[in-house]
């Protein structure tokens, strides 16, 4: 196994990864797609750090309204 990860990351697009970063960038401030990718990884990586059987808690969520 290498030592050094690679720093490219490809993902094979279809309508729901299409979807699910339209959803993704239209209620977070992510400006562009490397940017929601970025956050999304960073969170799955502290869910993954997270001990089995950890409570896990949604405090709340305001989402940009982009319709005007």
């Amino acid at each position: 196994m290498p030592s050094k990860a690679s720093r490219s990351l490809s993902v094979r697009r279809t309508s729901a990864i299409d979807a699910a970063l339209s959803d993704i960038m239209r209620v977070t401030d992510a400006e562009t797609t490397t940017e929601a990718v970025a956050r999304a990884l960073n969170l799955y990586a502290a869910w993954l750090k997270l001990p089995p059987g950890a409570t896990v808690a949604a405090t709340g969520h305001t989402r940009r309204n982009t319709a005007v």
